[in-house]
C-alpha cells in the first residue's frame, strides 16, 4: 500500500507538470517575443534596505520593469540582476513597503532604501466579500500572519489558531492523526446549537474540515470577522463569526520555487500514572479491609508481583505500553509562483504523512492548488483557481480502545503469555492483524472569477462559479486473524473463540455549486472615499449516501460478497439544499477621519415554511479617528487612535443535521407482518411539525478602540462586545408530559446572552543594526447566560440552569474529608455508608439530610471563558527565534470513574495519585480512603471537579538562515533551516491528562507534541 501510494503521488505529481507546462511555456514565449533584442547588457547589483532603520530587506523583489526579468535580494539584502536595454526601469517591491522604481541611467550599482508604507494603518485587510484599508474598518476584524501558521508543525491547521489573537476560543480534545483537529468557537460558545464559525476560502463557504487540512504554505492571509459590521454580509450563517481565508496568488516577475521539507517526532502530552500490580494488590486489599471484608491478595501474591517469578499467574502490565512512545510526522511542499505583465500564477503540492502511537494509526494526507489569473483586456481580468485533497486515515478495528486500555487492572492477565501468545486483554485489540476502519476522502474545488471594470471610474462587475465535489469512504472490516489463548487451572492453554466477523462500508458523494454577482464601487471625491458593494449568491448542495454491511466472513477477504447472507443490510438516501441571498454594503469616509459603514443581507432558505424562509439581517458602524485631529496630528506619543462601533442583526440556521422542520417526518423502522405472514417495512411517524420554525437571531453591540503609539513600537486594541441569542431551536421535552406519546416539535425557544472583551497590546523595537524583537500580548473573555431554557420547575432552584452559564456543571459542595466519627454523628445525614476518611457533603437546605435537594451548580463547563496567549521574536543577523506562550482559565474537567477513581466497578486501575488517601495516619491526604463500592465517595460533587487552568509553550522556532552567497549559485536565493516544537510544555494542576481533553473518563486519543526539523530553499 506504502508503495502504491508513492507511485499515485509521483504519477499525480507527473500529469500536474505535463498540464501546467503549456500554460507556463506560453506566458514566457509571450514574454520573450516582446523583450527587445539584445543590443545592450549590464549587470546591476546593489542593497535595499529599509529607509527607517537602514536594516537590509530580504526577499525584496527586483523587477525590469515590462520584462519577466527579475530577481530576490538575499538575507542581507544583496541582489545582482542583468539589463539589455540602457533605458530600463528596475522595480523594487515588498510587502509593508511602498513599491520604487529607478531607472538605470548607465549606473552599476543602483542601492535602494524603502519606504515603510504606514505599516498596518494603510495595510489592505481582506473582509467579506471585499477588502478594506485598516484605518477605514469600523468593524471588529482580526488577522492571523501567516508565517505564524507556518512556524507551527501541527499537522491540522485549527491547532495553529488559538493564541494567535485574540477572540479565537480553541481546545483541541483528540491527538489521533487525521482527526485531530480544535473545537473552534469565536468569542464564546452563544447557542445550544451548532456554535462554530463558518470558513470562507477564497470568497466561497465551505466545511470545517476543507479548512482544517489546509496547508500552513497555501494561505496568504487569515481574517477572524468577529462583530455584526464585519460578519453581517454573511446573514443567516454570520451568527457565529466567521473565518476568512485568501489562498497565494501569483505576483509579475520571475518565477520564485518554493521547497520545504519537515520531520517531526510526537509523544503524548501527558499520560495516567498507573500503579504497578504490586502496589495494586496492596492498595486493594486495604480498601476491602476498609469495607471490613478480607484481603484476598497473600503475602505469597505480593512477592510474585513485586519479583515477577509467574508472569502468568501474577502479570505486571501497564496496558499503554501497547502504544508506541514516539510516532513519526514527515510533511513535504512544493510552491511556484510568478508570472507576465498578463498572466500570473501560483501553483503548490504537499504532501503529509503522519503515524499515530496506534499500532497501524496512520493519516496521509495530498494537497494541489493552482491559482491563475490572466488579464483577458485591459479592463478584463479572469481568475481560474484549482484545488484538490485526498486525505486517507487508517487505524485499528476497535473503535473503544482507549476505554479498554484505561479500564483493565495491571494484574489480570499478561499482554502475552510465557509461551509467546496473546491473551484476550485489551492489547489484543491493538493488533493490526485484526481488522481496521479506514476513511478516505477525496475533495475537488473549483473557482471561475472574471473581474470587468465598466465605463465608470471606480465601478467594476465580478462575476463567480464555484464547483466543488467531495468522496467520502469509510471501510471497517473486523477479522481476527491472530488467535488469543486462555490459560488453564493446570498451566495449559485454549484457544478463544475469534469472535465475529464484519465488514461495514459507505459512501457519500456531496456536491455544491456556487454562483454570484457583485458590482462594486469604490471611488474618491476631494476628501471623501465612497466604497460600496451590491451581491447576489445563490448556492445549492446535493448529497447521495450508500451504506452496506454483512458479517460471517470465513476468509479474510474485505469485500462484501464474501460475507454470510442472513445478516445482510443496506441503506441510502439523497438530498439537497438551497439557499439564495442579496448583500449589500456601503462605506463612507471623510479626510480619512469619519467613517460610516451600513450592511445588510437578505438570505432565504428552503429549510423553512414558505412565507418563512427570507430573513432580513442589516448592520451599522462607525468609525472616527482621532489621531487626525488637528490637537493629535503633529503629537509625538501618539501616532493613531480610532474609535469604533457597531450594531447589527445575524441569524445562524444550521439546526444539527434536521430539515424541513415544517412537514411532518416519517421514518423506516422495523417490520410489519400483514395476512398470510408478508413482512413489509415499517413506516413511523417522527416528531410532530412546526411551520413557524425559523433560524436563531443574534443581536450584537460591538465597542472598540485602536492605538498605536510612539512611531509603532506600541500598538493596543480593545473590543467589547455583547451578544443577544434569541430564537434557538429547542424542545420542551423537560416540562411536557412523555404521555403524548410522540416527539415533541422543534421551537425556536431559547434565549442566551454573551458577552465579553477582548485585548491586545504589542510591542516592536530595534537595537542596533543587527538585532530586533517584537511582543504581542492578547486575552478573550466571554461568558454566556442562559436567558431562558426548557426546564421542569424543580424544588430546588439551586440546579436551575437560567441565569447561569451554559454547560454549568452540578452536583453536591464537597466540604473535605471526615477526619473523626464525632464530625460524622454532628453531620448532616451523607450519602450510603459512611466513615472517617469519606467525603463530606455541604447541608446546602439545612434540613440534615444529603439529597437531591443538596445538589447546587459546581462550576463552569470544560469550554475555558478565558483564553490569552504571549508570543514574539527576536532576530539577531541570520537567527530567529519566535515563541507562543498560550494558556487558558475560567474552565474546569470533571474527572471520574477509569480516569481517576481507584478499582472502578471492582475491575478498573489504580493511578499514583490514589495513594495519597486518608488514613488514621495520613489525614492531610489529598484523596478519600480507598473502596471497593465506592458509591458515597463517587457522587457527582465540587470534589472531583478539577481546576482545567493551563499556560502551555505552544510553540517555539529556532531558525539560521544561511547566506546564499555560501552556495556560489545565483539559482538559490534563500535557504532557511530550523527545529521547532508545538506543545511543548505545559503548566497545569491536571493530573495524568492534558488539560484540554474534555473526556472525563479518558477514553480518548491523548493529545501529541511534536519536536520538528525542517528546511526552506527558495529558487
Amino acid at each position: 500500500m506504502r508503495n502504491f501510494l508513492l507511485c499515485e503521488f509521483r504519477n499525480r505529481s507527473k500529469w500536474l507538470f505535463i498540464m501546467l507546462f503549456p500554460l507556463l511555456w506560453q506566458s514566457i514565449l509571450a514574454d520573450n517575443s516582446n523583450s527587445p533584442s539584445i543590443i545592450f547588457q549590464r549587470e546591476i547589483t546593489g542593497t535595499v534596505t529599509s529607509a527607517s532603520d537602514n536594516m537590509p530587506l530580504g526577499g525584496v523583489t527586483v523587477i525590469v520593469k515590462g520584462t519577466q526579468n527579475g530577481t530576490v535580494t538575499d538575507f542581507d539584502g544583496n541582489y545582482s540582476i542583468s539589463v539589455s536595454d540602457p533605458d530600463a526601469v528596475l522595480m523594487f517591491s515588498f510587502v509593508g513597503f511602498k513599491t520604487k522604481e529607478i531607472p538605470v541611467n548607465g549606473q552599476n550599482v543602483i542601492n535602494v532604501d524603502l519606504v515603510e508604507d504606514l505599516g498596518q494603518l494603510d495595510e489592505v485587510v481582506v473582509i467579506g466579500y471585499g477588502e478594506q484599508k485598516r484605518s477605514n474598518i469600523p468593524g471588529a476584524v482580526s488577522e492571523i500572519p501567516a508565517e505564524e501558521l507556518e512556524q507551527n508543525p501541527a499537522p491540522n491547521l485549527t491547532s495553529s489558531l488559538v493564541g494567535q489573537t485574540a477572540g479565537i476560543i480553541a481546545t483541541q480534545r483528540s491527538g489521533s492523526p487525521g482527526n485531530d483537529y480544535s473545537n473552534i468557537y469565536i468569542r464564546g460558545i452563544g447557542t445550544t446549537g451548532d456554535a462554530s464559525p463558518i470558513f470562507v476560502i477564497d470568497g466561497i463557504v465551505r466545511g470545517y474540515r476543507d479548512f482544517e487540512q489546509l496547508n500552513a504554505n497555501e494561505i496568504e492571509s487569515l481574517s477572524v470577522l468577529k462583530d455584526a459590521a464585519s460578519a453581517a454580509v454573511f446573514g443567516v450563517r454570520g451568527g457565529n463569526g466567521v473565518i476568512l481565508v485568501t489562498t497565494k496568488r501569483g505576483k509579475e516577475g520571475v518565477m520564485q520555487i518554493n521547497f520545504t521539507s519537515n520531520l517531526g517526532v510526537q509523544q503524548r502530552t501527558n499520560e495516567p500514572d498507573y500503579l504497578n500490580s504490586y502496589e495494586y494488590a496492596q492498595l486493594y486489599n486495604e480498601a476491602l479491609i476498609n469495607e471490613g471484608k478480607d484481603p484476598i491478595y497473600t503475602e505469597q501474591d505480593l512477592n510474585k508481583y513485586l519479583n515477577h517469578t509467574n508472569p502468568d499467574t501474577h502479570p505486571d502490565v501497564n496496558w499503554f505500553d501497547v502504544l508506541k512512545n514516539t510516532a513519526l510526522l514527515r510533511e513535504y511542499s512544493l510552491s511556484a509562483s510568478g508570472g507576465s505583465e498578463k498572466v500570473q500564477y501560483a501553483t503548490s503540492l504537499s504532501f503529509l504523512d503522519q503515524n499515530g502511537i496506534v499500532p497501524s494509526n496512520n493519516f496521509k494526507r495530498y494537497n494541489f492548488r493552482s491559482n491563475i489569473d490572466a488579464d483577458v483586456t485591459e479592463t478584463t481580468r479572469l481568475s481560474f483557481d484549482l484545488s484538490g485533497r485526498d486525505d486517507r486515515t487508517n487505524n485499528v478495528a476497535a473503535q473503544e480502545l482507549f476505554r479498554w486500555l484505561s479500564s483493565k487492572r495491571p494484574n489480570e492477565v499478561p499482554i502475552k503469555w510465557s509461551n509467546g501468545t496473546y491473551s484476550g486483554g485489551a492489547a489484543y485489540l491493538a493488533l493490526p492483524e485484526n481488522g481496521y476502519r479506514n476513511r478516505a476522502i477525496m475533495a475537488f474545488k473549483s473557482r471561475v472569477q472574471i473581474l470587468q471594470e465598466l465605463p465608470i471610474n471606480g465601478l467594476t462587475l465580478k462575476g463567480i462559479a464555484s464547483y466543488d465535489k467531495t468522496f467520502t469512504d469509510h471501510k471497517n472490516f473486523l477479522f481476527p486473524q491472530i488467535p488469543s489463548y486462555s490459560r488453564n487451572s493446570d498451566g495449559t492453554f485454549t484457544e478463544d473463540p475469534k469472535g465475529k466477523t464484519e465488514l461495514y462500508q459507505d459512501h457519500n458523494d456531496y456536491q455544491s455549486i456556487t454562483l454570484e454577482a457583485h458590482l462594486n464601487y469604490d471611488h474618491e471625491f476631494g476628501k471623501s472615499n465612497v466604497s460600496a458593494l451590491l451581491l447576489y449568491t445563490q448556492t445549492e448542495e446535493k448529497w447521495k449516501f450508500m451504506s452496506a454491511y454483512r458479517d460471517q466472513f470465513t476468509l479474510a477477504i474485505d469485500e462484501l460478497d464474501f460475507g454470510g447472507a442472513a445478516n445482510r443490510t443496506n441503506s441510502g438516501y439523497s438530498g439537497r439544499s438551497a439557499r439564495r441571498g442579496v448583500v449589500g454594503r456601503l462605506n463612507y469616509t471623510f479626510d480619512d477621519k469619519y467613517i460610516i459603514e451600513g450592511s445588510f443581507r437578505a438570505d432565504a432558505s428552503e429549510q423553512f415554511a414558505p412565507g418563512k424562509r427570507w430573513g432580513f439581517f442589516p448592520s451599522g458602524s462607525l468609525g472616527y479617528v482621532i489621531s487626525k485631529e488637528s490637537f493629535l496630528k503633529d503629537s509625538e506619543v501618539i501616532d493613531f487612535l480610532k474609535l469604533r462601533g457597531s450594531y447589527g442583526v445575524l441569524g445562524n440556521d444550521r439546526i444539527g443535521g434536521a430539515r424541513f422542520l415544517y412537514l411532518q417526518s416519517f421514518y423506516q423502522s422495523g417490520n410489519a407482518v400483514f395476512g398470510d405472514g408478508n413482512v413489509q417495512p415499517a413506516i413511523v411517524e417522527g416528531n410532530l411539525a412546526n411551520p413557524n420554525v425559523t433560524w436563531e437571531t443574534v443581536k450584537k453591540l460591538n465597542i472598540g478602540l485602536d492605538a498605536n503609539f510612539w512611531d509603532k513600537k506600541l500598538s493596543l486594541t480593545f473590543d467589547y462586545f455583547y451578544d443577544k441569542r434569541t430564537d434557538i431551536l429547542g424542545r420542551r421535552n423537560l416540562t411536557v408530559p412523555s404521555l403524548l406519546g410522540i416527539g415533541l416539535p422543534v421551537e425556536n425557544l431559547s434565549r442566551i446572552d454573551n458577552k465579553g472583551f477582548e485585548a491586545v497590546i504589542g510591542h516592536q523595537n530595534y537595537i542596533g543594526d543587527d538585532f530586533n524583537y517584537s511582543v504581542s500580548a492578547n486575552l478573550t473573555y466571554a461568558r454566556n447566560k442562559i436567558v431562558f431554557i426548557d426546564e421542569p420547575e424543580t424544588s430546588n432552584p439551586r440546579i436551575r440552569q437560567t441565569g447561569r452559564p451554559l454547560y454549568g456543571q452540578y452536583g453536591y459542595i464537597a466540604l473535605g474529608l471526615f477526619q473523626t466519627q464525632e464530625e460524622i454523628d454532628n453531620a448532616a445525614e451523607q450519602v450510603g455508608n459512611i466513615a472517617p476518611g469519606d467525603i463530606q457533603y455541604a447541608d446546602l437546605n439545612n434540613d440534615g439530610v444529603i439529597d437531591d435537594l443538596d445538589r447546587t451548580y459546581i462550576g463552569t463547563s470544560n469550554t475555558p471563558e478565558i483564553i490569552f496567549g504571549l508570543n514574539g521574536s527576536f532576530s539577531y543577523k541570520n537567527f530567529q527565534l519566535s515563541y507562543l506562550f498560550q494558556g487558558a482559565t475560567n474552565v474546569n474537567q470533571y474527572y471520574s470513574a477509569e480516569a481517576y477513581w481507584p478499582f472502578f466497578l471492582g475491575t478498573s486501575p489504580a493511578f499514583r495519585h490514589n495513594l495519597d488517601r486518608w488514613t488514621p495516619t495520613n489525614r492531610d491526604a489529598s484523596e478519600p480512603r480507598v473502596l471497593i463500592d465506592a458509591n458515597s465517595n463517587q457522587a457527582a460533587s465540587s470534589f472531583w471537579l478539577k481546576d482545567a487552568s493551563y499556560v502551555r509553550l505552544k510553540n517555539m522556532e529556532l531558525a539560521y538562515n544561511i547566506p546564499v552567497d555560501s552556495f556560489q549559485s545565483k539559482f538559490i536565493q534563500g535557504a532557511r533551516i530550523y527545529v521547532n516544537g508545538n506543545n511543548i510544555y505545559t503548566w497545569t494542576k491536571i493530573k495524568g491528562y492534558d488539560p484540554e481533553n474534555g473526556d472525563g473518563r479518558g477514553w480518548t486519543y491523548p493529545q501529541m507534541k511534536i519536536w520538528n526539523v525542517g528546511l526552506n530553499l527558495k529558487f
